[in-house]
């Protein structure tokens, strides 16, 4: 029997294993702060608890038993008071390739109430004594850098102390995995040991380990996965659960900010709800830059920027201290997403770039991660008074850059965010804002691919994202506002930008900040920063603004951030009741359907710019250049600026302007320069003052062709270094004084209260001026309507003065397509513009509706079309006109058919632009499509034209002259044959064998018969048709020969003849150039800028069609010098004059269609809205009543003129 005095041999059990740990784990509901952390940081999160470790390694897993027993009689004999444990200080250990970060007791060893047990314990366990650097792990620095390290200790630093009892310690054992791709080695706790002396603690739970479960689950709900993930270690489940957040309100009461129950309160939301989205940029990880932290928060509280809602990015702990300590800040904000870090109880934010929301109004809100680190949605839930269940906002700062991962990664994040909206968030209207990081310049995409940083299938992921956004039913604010130009963004020169770029919030060739970080050679704009809105017939968009953007002070750009703010101003709850009365009515009663365009022809390998650019459609950098210079020319003579001195004053203010096919930058090389001059002189001098300037000029490059007097008022015809231009003039001083905000006056501003001419004369630069400014992709829209165009001349569709399509028709109807699918689906490329246009217009009404902008016209604009209108198609600006005012019914129907043949063409699944536009030839022309024409029909019309004068000038005038009355024989054809199809090719035909004694040239009208017109078998039907066909060709014919004044027998000859298919088969087009001529001599008759009544319906000069005349033959009075007075005059002085009669005069004039007319006077109608009016510039006479015919007391061809004694009266 031993010696009882003897000491028990204990037998050491190992602890070299690192399967089981001894640990003291916090209370969970302490650990919040540290978990988020942990989430991010910690590579053992999601393996472990937060711990600190008594014994690591601890016993061999069979050992427990024993080592649990013989640790618990340990701690049974201590004598001490219950433990606290405090851990207020942040530390760190270094290793080799990182720092761990963590939290310890700043007391030391010997005094850590841990020690006590940690040395009991390894005397129970035979174990030597050894120390121990309690602590509890946050997580490991990325590398080693003090910047890497201070970084991650700094949030450590700002945790909330934790300070807590010890109950008892946590035995915890590792399960292994089961070795598949998503197992993973976690500790279990294993048991527990009491502690004396303490009270009984609540029961311990695996509470990491349900909270990876719920984060697994999480994951495994969402459909899509990031699959280019961080490098860096992840944790196992990396926090994929939506973590619901505190709100925080600031406490007046005792100068805090504290956690605010959103659900105790409804929001007290307002009819207009304002939203702000600014990324204030963190551009060093630490030491935390601080400079630019005052200029941040005075642009948040501009006038521009302050709003209900603000969705912050890249919000570090620093600047969210510093900006809630803003008493400015705290008095319009009072709610917000995370407390400022530096209050002892609230915490570090979680990330280096932090998504926060402020708000004037309550809510809840919960954080939605996404699959990478760092990454995830801010989802704000904003309750109404009421059953309504609000609305929700979702802050947003998605991955950055342009590379294949990123861009999956970015898909995935919008994918995840949609899921979780549509899941949760069903019937509630949503706005998601912030920074999307998504590649909008064309440039960058295109050398991206071209320099294979990405691959098309990246392309098209980019694209995708787009086509999600537009599908769930989000839209761009931004595009709905510039749509209705009621936003306020910085001004761009549309010519030096690409599609994308308009609207950009980030861009480095105006923000010093953004070309320090942009990261690229092709320092591009990019829209960025977006605010979306999916409605639910709960919003709708009044004003987008645009504020912190680069300023300069004394010399040096100031500019607080490398973004630009956003903020939209939306009307909320919008009721179906009341969207007519908030100027929606023409939106709900038009609709244009949307089709998208065929893999084919939208791939991003399908490079369409460069197959239109091989037709001729897009003009080379020489000629880009070349216009420029001729245009600055022509400006500098025109307004009397010295080429040196470009800043110098004129003496008679002008104002020098382009408008058409070069304003909107859609040119080609045989494109004329449009000019419009807007001055306070009067027409007659300004073209007087022109021409002075240009003879006296020693620009030898100018050159005055001739002098046009038009319906629609004067018009200088120019050559400038070989370019052909046209110069018009408006009379509007108070237009030229305001010239500066022009673009931003109200429709209804005095200013525009001008003359009819005038305002005339104004409007296509008014009217090109706001597609510019509310198109939403200017480069989308040149590169669609650069094709349909193409496609029109190739089909013989482009021509206004043959009834078909001219430049000004398709910007019309291509811009009206264009702005309202970008308003109900958001962004449209090029492709589906295209198919879009030609699938909408083949099935338009064009008998019952017009075509118009239902986003500029709120209401159905008053246009009265007439009868001769088969087609209407309204601008925007008054007057109030129709584009279309030459078409036909005959034109319409051959603009139907193939419109829908161009439908069914592109909508074939193997369809190409190749096949579209045919074999390349250089031009647009495609003898192919002319060829068919000229075989297709049944018969032809052939009007041929021979002119053997001597006279340039005169040939082309001939030829001009017939090419405008051509029309007349469609439309009267047609009024005899409705049933018959009629379609003229609009360019002029030639033989193959050239003459150089004559010149030759035919216009050719195709008929063929349709089914309705198939009835006619019977041969006495066919002789007679075509006997009235010959009557109507024959009256067509003699209507030519009559006009002496534009038909000269004895130097030309025109003949009208109905002939077969192959008697034209030899023809080919007329391509001669009838060269330029000298300008016409001034005419002293009336001048245009005293006739203030106009045709309606003549706005284009070119397109104007001028009727054959049957008027008498004049006397041979020779021309007088003297000037005429003009016809309005003479017909106030007849009917107002108490000496003279007005039933005893009649007027002559000339009816556009049938020529020469009479009319009494009393029935002669000078108001425009009449039915009856007549423009006074058609009246050729005055006379008396009288059985021989009566008295002629004005003509205007003799310059007689018996009533004021003017003209040839004024010599006699």
């Amino acid at each position: 029997m031993a010696d009882s005095g003897n000491k028990t041999q204990i037998t050491p059990i190992s602890t070299s294993s690192y399967e089981t740990a001894l640990c003291v784990i916090p209370p969970q509901y302490l650990c919040h702060n540290v978990e988020k952390l942990r989430s991010l940081y910690d590579k053992g999160y999601g393996k472990w608890p937060p711990h600190i470790n008594i014994m690591y390694p601890f016993v061999a897993p069979d050992s427990l038993g024993q080592a649990k027993e013989r640790i618990q009689a340990a701690m049974s004999e201590l004598e001490c008071s219950p433990m606290h444990i405090c851990l207020d200080r942040a530390d760190y250990f270094t290793h080799r390739t990182n720092n761990t970060i963590l939290l310890r007791d700043s007391r030391g060893f010997s005094e850590h109430p841990l020690s006590t047990i940690r040395s009991a314990i390894l005397k129970a366990l035979a174990q030597p004594l050894s120390p121990c650097n309690f602590h509890l792990t946050i997580g490991q620095s990325e590398d080693t850098t003090e910047s890497s390290r201070e970084f991650l200790l700094s949030k450590a630093k700002l945790l909330p102390r934790l300070d807590f009892p010890i109950y008892s310690l946590a035995i915890l054992v590792r399960e292994r995995g089961d070795g598949t791709a998503n197992s993973i080695n976690r500790m279990r706790l294993w048991s527990t040991i009491e502690l004396p002396a303490s009270e009984a603690g609540p029961t311990m739970s695996e509470y990491w380990l349900s909270s990876a479960l719920e984060e697994n689950d999480t994951s495994s709900r969402e459909a899509v996965h990031d699959s280019d993930q961080d490098t860096t270690p992840l944790s196992p489940s990396f926090s994929r659960a939506v973590q619901p957040g505190s709100t925080y309100r600031f406490d007046r009461e005792h100068g805090r900010w504290i956690v605010h129950d959103a659900t105790l309160e409804y929001s007290k939301a307002s009819a207009v709800l304002n939203v702000s989205s600014y990324n204030v940029l963190v551009d060093s990880e630490h030491p935390p830059s601080r400079d630019r932290d005052p200029l941040l928060v005075n642009t948040i509280l501009c006038r521009e920027a302050l709003a209900d809602v603000l969705i912050l990015q890249e919000v570090s702990d620093n600047f969210l201290t510093y900006l809630l300590a803003n008493v400015e800040i705290r008095e319009h904000y009072q709610f917000v997403t995370h407390g400022p870090p530096e209050q002892s109880d609230i915490g570090p934010l979680p990330s280096l770039r932090n998504v926060v929301v402020l708000s004037r109004w309550p809510f809840s809100w919960e954080l939605v991660p996404f699959q990478r680190r760092h990454k995830g949605a801010v989802v704000a839930h904003f309750l109404s008074n009421g059953e309504d269940p609000g609305f929700v906002v979702a802050g947003v700062h998605l991955t950055c850059g342009l590379t294949d991962g990123s861009v999956t990664a970015k898909k995935v994040q919008v994918n995840n965010l949609k899921n979780f909206l549509a899941r949760k968030y069903p019937e509630c209207p949503w706005i998601v804002a912030g920074d999307f990081n998504l590649t909008t310049s064309s440039y960058t995409i295109d050398t991206a691919l071209k320099n294979k940083y990405i691959g098309y299938e990246t392309a098209r992921t980019l694209s995708s994202i787009e086509t999600t956004i537009s599908e769930v039913g989000l839209v761009d604010t931004w595009s709905l506002a510039h749509l209705e130009a009621t936003d306020d963004t910085p001004s761009t020169d549309l010519e030096d930008i690409y599609e994308g770029e308009a609207g950009a919030t980030f861009n480095p060739m105006s923000n010093v900040l953004a070309a320090a970080t942009s990261g690229t050679s092709h320092n591009r704009p990019q829209r960025y920063d977006r605010i979306l809105v999916r409605a639910q017939e709960g919003f709708s968009t009044r004003k987008f603004t645009q504020f912190g953007l680069p300023q300069y002070q004394d010399g040096m750009q100031v500019v607080p951030s490398d973004h630009a703010g956003i903020r939209a101003s939306l009307e909320l709850f919008v009721q179906k009741s009341s969207l007519t009365s908030n100027g929606n009515e023409m939106l709900n009663q038009t609709s244009i359907s949307y089709k998208r365009a065929q893999e084919s022809l939208s791939d991003p390998s399908v490079d369409l710019g460069s197959i239109l650019s091989e037709h001729g459609m897009s003009p080379a950098p020489e000629e880009v250049l070349c216009r420029r210079e001729a245009f600055a020319l022509i400006k500098r003579v025109i307004t009397g600026t010295p080429e040196d001195q470009s800043s110098v004053i004129s003496d008679i203010p002008l104002v020098f302007v382009t408008v058409g096919s070069y304003a909107l930058g859609v040119w080609t090389s045989n494109s004329d320069i449009d000019c419009l001059c807007i001055g306070s002189v009067s027409s007659k001098t300004f073209f007087k003052l022109a021409r002075q300037r240009i003879m006296k000029s020693d620009q030898s490059g100018i050159r005055l062709l001739r002098k046009v007097e038009a319906n629609s008022g004067t018009m200088l015809e120019l050559s400038v270094n070989g370019i052909n231009m046209d110069l018009q003039y408006c009379p509007a001083g108070r237009v030229v004084e305001r010239w500066a905000n022009i673009d931003q006056l109200d429709a209804t501003d005095p200013v525009f209260s001008l003359p009819i001419l005038s305002l005339r004369k104004l409007k296509p630069y008014r009217d090109i001026s706001y597609i510019q400014r509310t198109l939403p992709s200017m480069p989308t829209f040149r590169l669609a309507y650069r094709a349909i165009k193409l496609w029109a001349v190739q089909h013989g569709l482009y021509s206004s003065r043959f009834g078909y399509l001219g430049g000004i028709h398709i910007t019309l109807m291509l811009s009206c397509v264009c702005k309202r699918l970008v308003h109900d689906r958001g962004s449209v490329t090029a492709a589906d513009l295209i198919q879009t246009f030609f699938h909408h217009y083949a099935r338009f009404d064009w008998q019952k509706d017009m075509a118009f902008d239902a986003l500029f016209h709120k209401k159905k604009p008053r246009y009265q079309r007439s009868a001769r209108e088969p087609m209407v198609v309204l601008g925007f600006h008054a007057p109030n006109a129709n584009v279309a005012h030459t078409s036909t019914s005959p034109g319409l129907r051959t603009l139907i058919k193939e419109f829908k043949r161009a439908d069914e063409q592109l909508s074939r699944m193997d369809s190409t632009w190749e096949e579209f536009f045919g074999m390349t030839t250089g031009t647009a022309d495609s003898p192919g499509l002319m060829s068919e024409f000229q075989s297709s029909h049944d018969s032809y019309v052939k009007i041929d034209i021979q002119y053997w004068g001597r006279t340039l000038a005169k040939g082309k005038g001939l030829v001009s002259w017939v090419e405008a009355r051509c029309l007349l024989l469609v439309v009267d054809i047609h009024k005899t044959f409705p049933h018959l199809d009629v379609r003229i090719w609009p360019a002029r035909f030639t033989n193959t064998e050239s003459s150089e004694s004559y010149y030759y040239g035919c216009y050719l009208i195709g008929l063929s018969k349709t089914s309705e017109s198939s009835s006619l078998v019977n041969k006495e039907e066919r002789v007679s048709a075509k006997a009235s066909l010959q009557k109507v060709l024959d009256r067509f014919s003699d209507q030519l020969h009559s006009d002496q004044k534009h038909y000269d027998a004895t130097t030309s000859w025109i003949g009208v003849s109905l002939t077969k298919p192959e008697d034209n088969s030899h023809m080919v087009l007329d391509t001669r150039e009838w060269g330029d001529y000298l300008p016409d001599v001034d005419s002293d008759s009336e001048e245009e800028e005293e006739e203030e009544d106009f045709d309606d319906e003549a706005l284009e000069p070119a397109a104007a069609i001028r009727r054959p005349q049957t008027r008498p033959t004049p006397s041979s009075t020779p021309v007088s010098t003297s000037k005429l007075r003009p016809a309005s005059d003479v017909l106030n002085r007849l009917r107002w004059d108490p000496n003279l009669d007005p039933s005893e005069y009649i007027i002559g004039y000339e009816d556009r269609f049938l020529g020469a007319k009479e009319t009494s006077l009393e029935k002669w109608k000078t108001e425009q809205t009449d039915e009856e009016f007549i423009p006074q510039h058609r009246i050729l006479y005055f006379k008396r009543r009288g059985e021989e015919g009566g008295e002629i007391v004005w003509e205007r061809s003799t310059r007689i003129d018996k009533i004021f004694g003017s003209g040839v009266n004024a010599e006699s």
